[in-house]
């Protein structure tokens, strides 16, 4: 593999020797159990081979006995003679490939010794064959393997038995599984031939899997390092359903949201433009007039009582609008604060209605426009800032006030499921285009008096977002207006 995608540590090695770690233990574990398994299950087969012939063997010999010699059987040893039993060892021995020998009652051993068929008399024999010869003539069917010198004996012993079922001898088979024809490969053995053969093997599977696997994973790494570079609008474009595509899809999900955060930072630096040069534009116009009158009074270009007079209530009435500004500036700051605490309090929105309605009927009075307020069926209560609250809506309707002429009527009214304060009025409305704007700072959307500061729906909006209030606009040139505040449950 290239080698700059196979670096030093890096996963794709760990994974390529992983693999390699795995396949050889692997294959110890395998040849192992196969080696085992496969033992086993020989030494089962022969078991069941050699006890059947053992048992088709007595059988034959408790045919060949003559039944009138059977109370003398115990005194001698088998009623067959040599002529006969040679032959019939050595075509058991050549069929079977075990050693067949038979054992009577002083344990005798009758069987091929030295090439030729004989009894040797309590012949020394090893202890699992004596085992085995003593569970016979007990009347058992043993099946004993045993470990001499590097191999392994298997022995299986069959009583002869009379009509009486009276033991009269034992018939001995044994053999090795050497004989039996089974070739034990030792397991280093089994190891090191599968190694040799599964390890190139495995390095090419390792090698593919590690180069499938860590291909997503150096793709994420491209991504993450062109999105710390600030390129924003790159993707991952893989579509997995894994942990791998999971963690693909939460970073497309990251690089979506640091894009939009990054057009919100845009057109916040926008705003915050727009708004430098507003805010410039509304403190250079009290600023530069106020500054004016007073040169011209301390040049002495002004004469005259009624003149200086005139020449200072316009200086105050900058100041005092100027001064509005600064306040509601301040007010705003504030609200956007997040070290600001709301004094919350339990609201009750009909008082907090009728409250807003007094003051309201009384800007409408003035101004010589009729005033509607529906007293609330149902006493709706909240967590908020009273104070803030009254604010909120005192101010829509000092803004219904403002826009509505005369004779025309302004109608305030708390009702729904969800409880809903609308403020209408039959005033001017504001253009379609302009609705979306109405809360942006120092926005005019409406021909309103010098004495608009053109924060007051801004504060509006923050006093709601404090509140989780939602504000619905719906609003119709020359017809009206009406604003919808929709209270959280």
């Amino acid at each position: 593999m290239n080698a700059r995608f196979l670096p030093r540590r890096s996963l794709a090695t760990r994974l390529l020797l992983l693999f390699a770690l795995l396949l050889v233990v692997f294959t110890l574990i395998l040849g192992l159990l196969y080696n085992a398994m496969m033992r086993r299950q020989t030494i089962a087969h022969y078991s069941e081979t050699m006890q059947h012939d053992a048992h088709a063997i007595a059988q034959n010999l408790s045919e060949w006995i003559a039944p009138s010699r059977y109370d003398g059987l115990d005194e001698t040893r088998f009623l067959v003679s040599d002529e006969t039993l040679a032959p019939y060892l050595s075509f058991i021995e050549q069929l079977t490939n075990c050693n067949v020998y038979m054992v009577d009652t002083y344990h005798n051993v009758t069987g091929y010794f030295s090439g030729v068929v004989q009894t040797i008399s309590n012949p020394l024999l090893p202890s699992y064959m004596e085992q085995t010869i003593a569970l016979g003539f007990m009347g058992k069917t043993p099946f004993i393997q045993a470990e001499v010198d590097g191999e392994t004996h298997l022995t299986t012993a069959m009583p002869v038995m009379n009509a009486q079922s009276r033991v009269l001898g034992v018939v001995l088979v044994t053999s090795t599984l050497r004989e039996q024809g089974y070739a034990q490969v030792p397991s280093m053995t089994i190891l090191l031939n599968s190694l040799m053969l599964s390890f190139p093997i495995a390095v090419l599977l390792a090698l593919f899997f590690s180069r499938m696997f860590t291909q997503p994973i150096y793709a994420l790494q491209k991504v993450a390092v062109a999105l710390a570079g600030g390129a924003y609008e790159t993707r991952t474009a893989i579509r997995s359903e894994d942990e791998i595509g999971t963690l693909a899809k939460s970073m497309d999900i990251l690089a979506e949201r640091l894009e939009d955060a990054r057009e919100r930072d845009k057109q916040l630096h926008a705003q915050q433009q727009i708004f430098f040069s507003n805010i410039s534009h509304e403190l250079k116009t009290p600023v530069t007039v106020i500054r004016g009158s007073l040169e011209a009074l301390h040049d002495g270009v002004i004469r005259g009582e009624e003149n200086i007079r005139a020449y200072c209530q316009q200086m105050i009435a900058e100041s005092r609008w100027l001064q509005r500004l600064i306040m509601d500036l301040l007010e705003l700051s504030r609200l956007q604060s997040p070290e600001y605490s709301l004094n919350i309090t339990d609201v009750d929105l009909s008082e907090l209605l009728g409250d807003v309605a007094m003051s309201a009927s009384a800007l409408c009075e003035r101004k010589g426009i009729v005033f509607s307020c529906e007293e609330p069926s149902t006493s709706y209560v909240l967590r908020g800032d009273y104070t803030r609250l009254r604010q909120m809506l005192l101010a829509v309707a000092d803004n219904a006030v403002k826009f509505t002429p005369p004779g025309r009527t302004i109608r305030m009214e708390l009702a729904g499921d969800k409880p809903e304060i609308t403020i209408s009025d039959q005033g001017v409305g504001i253009p379609p285009d302009e609705v979306a704007h109405i809360f942006d700072r120092f926005r005019h959307t409406r021909d309103a008096s010098r004495e608009s500061t053109g924060l007051g729906l801004a504060i509006v909006q923050e006093i709601a977002r404090r509140h989780n209030v939602s504000i619905g606009v719906r609003s119709c040139e020359r017809e009206g207006t009406t604003f919808t505040f929709t209270f959280p449950d």
